[in-house]
């Protein structure tokens, strides 16, 4: 009797040691939010796990995820599954010992008049970063404490579930076509003013013509803006390929923006765009290339 209490107590040894671990619990590492200005926002997510567990379970800040990207502790992609109803991810770690998850959401702002909000929980502490130039209004809480990067309020929050009002800037466009000024020593009457105003009126209209017909006769080709020279030169320092939420993550760029600009390159023939998984995949041609 005695020996076969010990055989059970072996075997039951024997059961425990071969079931592999699996979905141990995230300790978390960081968590950042970057809020764009058209409302999306860029979730960073780090955690350290147990490296004999061979997947675990980690919560999403929202359902409505895209571009989710998790890899370990070198920076290598890792499989993951998404549990039913989405609010949870499953990372499978194979003996990795920290994983870092990154998507994009929309479903955690809204906006009234000219008002955003934000609005998530956690159970870590996290780290809000609001749109450049945007103005913080309101929270439901006392945050740690409030910063400033660059010109983006920033906010550094405990776990619980958060409020975050703020306003952002409205940006008009970079070109403008303005009336004439009055300065001191000419005349102010208004028919000078009509005058001044009839005459740059007349001007532009036939710049405008000229210039289209110009436009007709060739080849729409585009023009490089300065800020599509750096992001080609970005994609060919990274070997000639990228990721787009690497572009954006670089250029702190809101989902739409670098999409247009993307698709511009590519319209012009300078990029290359691939589906790789769920992801845009950036090439940068070869037989196009561009100084600055």
């Amino acid at each position: 009797m005695k020996r076969l209490g010990l055989l059970v107590l072996a075997a039951g040894i024997a059961i425990l040691l071969s079931t592999p671990a699996f979905a141990a619990g995230p300790a978390s590492r960081s968590l950042s939010l970057a809020v764009y200005a058209d409302g999306y926002v860029h979730v960073h997510q780090a955690f350290s796990v147990d490296p004999k567990a061979t997947s675990v379970q980690i919560p999403l800040l929202s359902a409505a995820v895209s571009d989710l990207v998790a890899t370990d502790q070198e920076g290598s992609p890792l499989s993951y599954g998404f549990a039913p109803g989405g609010g949870n991810v499953t990372v499978y770690t194979l003996g990795a010992s920290a994983v870092t998850l990154s998507y994009d959401t929309g479903s955690l702002t809204s906006k009234n008049g000219t008002i955003w909000t934000l609005s998530f929980g956690t159970g870590y502490n996290s780290t809000v970063i609001l749109p450049p130039l945007s103005t913080l209004t309101s929270a439901s809480g006392t945050p740690y404490s409030v910063n400033e990067t660059g010109t983006s309020p920033e906010l550094s929050l405990p776990p619980g579930s958060w409020v975050v009002d703020y306003g952002v800037p409205f940006v008009g466009s970079a070109t403008t076509t303005s009336g004439p000024t009055t300065q001191p020593g000419l005349p102010g009457n208004n028919q000078y003013e009509l005058a001044v105003e009839a005459g740059a009126a007349g001007a532009l209209a036939v710049a405008v013509l000229a210039f289209w017909r110009l436009r007709s006769r060739i080849p729409n080709q585009g023009e490089l803006r300065p800020d599509d020279v750096q992001v080609l030169n970005f994609i060919r320092e990274k070997g000639g390929k990228v990721l787009e939420p690497e572009i954006r993550t670089r250029f702190a760029l809101p989902k739409t923006s670098a999409w247009r600009q993307i698709k511009r390159l590519e319209r012009m023939g300078y990029v290359k765009v691939t589906k790789v998984g769920s992801l845009n995949q950036i090439e940068a041609l070869k037989e196009r290339r561009t100084e600055g």
